[in-house]
């Protein structure tokens, strides 16, 4: 039996015009013989009802860790049974699943739960009856049945745990773009499709802000030699391969969420780990920006300072890696990636 993962991120299923563009892919895949796992994040994204970010602001933190994840599987859960509804309505044979029956068993550590094994059975039973099974991502259950999320990005998470467990040709993750891009294509007019890159490229681009893929999960499929492509919901772009040798790749990410320090004053090193020089200025990670300003002041460093500032990474991954970091103001990103990448890519 040959088996393609398919994972479609909550935009990909938010509504019915996207959840067609997703069966076109489904229902090829079924056509060339494959029975198909789809695996469907919570529909759409922050201030829409049923997207996990929504469901988060339902409560207030005061519930238990084991509860918060009953809460925030309602989202995947629903989305699956809407997916598994639409697509019968297209003609294929296809049911949902539960989270006990995807059979990816964690334990309990609620909200970031580690994966201990996943057991197929019940899905390859299942395939028996139906061409298609459609998988609630982000969730797993615990040897005594409490279901557990697997942290953030933990959908593409999902899809290449049951990948390689069901020793899948394929697992397609599919999301707005068409693939690994040279540069985000929404602020880079030029950027372009790669064909291929590696593993360890993709963990290198993950890592510095690249949303493509969730790091753990490359970190995961690399381990467990999945062979993936990422793709484009809305698009027939045969997308990127993730592949097992050394690819050239030239590239920008970017990370927004920084803190610009100058700091006056400075007779000896400065030993603060969140702090990290460029240029005549330090930066920080915007949300340890309570640690630096305590490691100053008990310096006694006076400084100035000024948020919104982002991290642009140069990447050219190759027999020997090459990297350029520097910080822009957030105002001045768009102007910055497009000039970076018509000079350097």
């Amino acid at each position: 039996m040959d088996i393609v993962v398919m994972k479609f991120g909550g935009t990909s299923v938010r509504d019915q015009a996207m959840r067609y563009q997703a069966f076109r892919h489904i229902r090829r895949e079924v056509s060339a013989g494959y029975k198909v796992v789809v695996v469907v994040s919570a529909m759409g994204r922050h201030g829409e009802p049923y997207a996990t970010d929504s469901l988060k602001e339902l409560v207030t933190y005061h519930v238990s860790k084991r509860e918060y994840d009953r809460l925030l599987s309602c989202g995947e859960i629903l989305s699956s049974i809407v997916m598994s509804d639409f697509l019968q309505q297209q003609g294929l044979k296809v049911t949902s699943l539960a989270p006990s029956e995807v059979g990816i068993k964690t334990d309990t550590n609620y909200t970031n739960a580690n994966i201990i094994t996943v057991e197929i059975d019940k899905m390859m039973d299942l395939f028996n009856d139906y061409d298609v099974l459609v998988a609630p991502g982000f969730l797993g259950t615990t040897e005594d049945g409490s279901i557990t999320t697997l942290g953030r990005g933990g959908s593409d998470t999902s899809a290449v745990a049951l990948g390689g467990a069901l020793k899948a040709t394929y697992v397609d993750i599919y999301s707005d773009v068409e693939g690994v891009m040279t540069a985000d294509p929404k602020l880079v007019k030029n950027a372009r499709v790669l064909e291929k890159i590696s593993y360890d490229s993709l963990i290198a681009l993950a890592a510095r802000g690249a949303k493509v893929i969730h790091l753990k999960a490359i970190e995961l499929a690399k381990k467990n030699h999945v062979n993936l492509r990422l793709r484009s919901t809305s698009a027939d772009h045969i997308g990127t391969y993730v592949v097992d040798e050394e690819v050239t790749t030239l590239s920008l990410t970017y990370k927004a969420g920084y803190t610009r320090y100058e700091i006056f004053g400075v007779v000896r090193p400065i030993e603060c780990h969140e702090l990290v020089k460029h240029g005549e200025y330090w930066y920080a990670q915007t949300y340890d920006e309570e640690a630096v300003e305590k490691y100053l002041k008990d310096e006694g460093l006076s400084y100035e300072k000024h948020g919104n500032y982002v991290q642009v990474s140069w990447m050219n991954q190759q027999r020997t890696p090459m990297e350029l970091t520097f910080y822009v103001d957030a105002l001045k990103l768009e102007e910055t990636l497009n000039f970076l990448h018509y000079n350097l890519i």
